[in-house]
């Protein structure tokens, strides 16, 4: 018979309302020494934005704050939607000594026209330390992670790759070492002029001959938790009749502290090469780590990211959270055109009401900006609420 427990995971519920992709609750039953769980959500998300476009109804987004020249200003916009909902199983059996946990999630959020096919987030094992198959990056980390409503959240705030990776893990104790999916993004046509030139190599060209490495340190001590790690990774492309490699590496620290009710977070991440590891530094999750000169040559790009957040807890059922992050990559040559460089800020404020761990209600406030290249500079705001149903 399937029966209501609680599951204590990850760390906090600071995950579960920050980034979705945790769970406090599930429906389980016993299948001889295998604990079979079943999780997961119904979640409306609504958004009103003002003056300009700045996302969908899940989430708000560079890209669409950007816009094009020709575009000019959308206008007011409400939007409405439920595909952030989601739906995981989970087993655990006891297996030589130690347990073997394995976990497939998904969700409806995806990029297809009506936005409602079913998309893989989890799918992994684990036993005895040894991680298999995809799951968050181990070069990141969410102990800065302030809780937002908007599905992308806080600029710079998770510190790693913006989505879920294949890669082999291994941990003991607060240490963790990966090899990972690598995931180079090379800047899309740039020689220096605009409009881009399409006969340059571009991301469509990007291979690698190894994998990211990646090793991070987490743990607390008391009221304060804090993650450190480091990346390398090749940056490679080959179009059969000319090719380049380089490296590029990354680095970040994140720290929170607790004071009764008060949380407060901090985040900073650098990189040469490694901004697709910068949390929301391009149109949408990861800016380019080089770009391919006229000389066929690869040129690293340099970028740097950080968040602060602030949570206060009213009451047992209320919270105030407050959020601000950016990420910046910039262009090592001043003549270099395209979508390579830019800057990307968003700031977040929100009341969240969670009646028991099942229910959650809020509101929020959140603001957007981005530099681009060109020069040009933009911004947007808008108003999100959302309901979430857990089980």
């Amino acid at each position: 018979m399937w029966n209501n427990k609680k599951i204590p995971l990850v760390s906090m519920t600071v995950m579960a309302l920050a980034i979705g992709s945790t769970y406090v609750s599930a429906l389980e039953t016993q299948v001889g020494e295998t604990t079979v769980g079943l999780y997961g959500y119904a979640r409306l998300n609504m958004a009103y934005n003002f003056d300009r476009d700045a996302g969908s109804a899940n989430e708000g987004y560079f890209a669409e704050v950007a816009g094009s020249e020709d575009e000019g200003d959308v206008g007011d916009q409400f939007q409405i939607s439920a595909t952030q909902s989601r739906i995981g199983f989970r087993t655990s059996t006891p297996v030589e000594g130690s347990t073997l946990d394995t976990v497939i999630e998904g969700d409806f959020w995806s990029y297809n026209d009506d936005n409602t096919r079913f998309r893989l987030r989890h799918a992994y094992g684990s036993w005895n330390g040894i991680l298999a198959g995809q799951t968050w990056s181990n070069y990141n980390t969410f102990v800065a992670a302030t809780p937002t409503l908007d599905f992308f959240s806080t600029a710079g705030s998770y510190g790693g790759y913006g989505t879920r990776l294949a890669q082999l893990r291994y941990t003991i104790g607060g240490f963790s070492i990966a090899a990972e999916d690598p995931k180079a993004q090379l800047a899309e046509n740039i020689d220096g002029s605009l409009p881009e030139d399409a006969s340059l190599p571009d991301n469509d060209d990007a291979v690698s001959s190894m994998p990211a490495l990646s090793l991070r340190y987490e743990d607390s001590m008391g009221d304060f938790s804090y993650s450190i790690a480091g990346i390398a990774r090749q940056l490679k492309y080959d179009t059969g009749s000319e090719k380049d490699t380089e490296m590029g590496y990354g680095a970040f620290a994140a720290g929170a502290y607790h004071a009764g009710p008060v949380t407060l977070r901090a985040i900073v991440n650098a990189s040469e090469g490694a901004n697709s590891y910068l949390y929301l530094s391009g149109d949408y999750f990861n800016g380019a780590d080089a770009y391919v000169d006229t000389n066929g040559k690869l040129q690293t790009l340099s970028g740097d990211s950080g968040a602060l957040g602030l949570s206060y807890q009213i009451s047992p059922h209320y919270s105030l959270n407050a959020s601000h992050g950016y990420t910046d990559v910039k262009l090592g040559d001043p003549t270099v055109g395209g979508n390579a460089g830019r800057k990307n800020k968003n700031t977040f404020l929100n009341l969240m009401w969670t009646p028991n761990e099942r229910l959650m209600y809020g509101i929020e406030y959140g603001y957007f900006e981005t530099e681009l290249a060109d020069g040009r500079e933009e911004d947007a705001s808008r108003v999100m609420v959302a309901a979430q149903y857990s089980f």
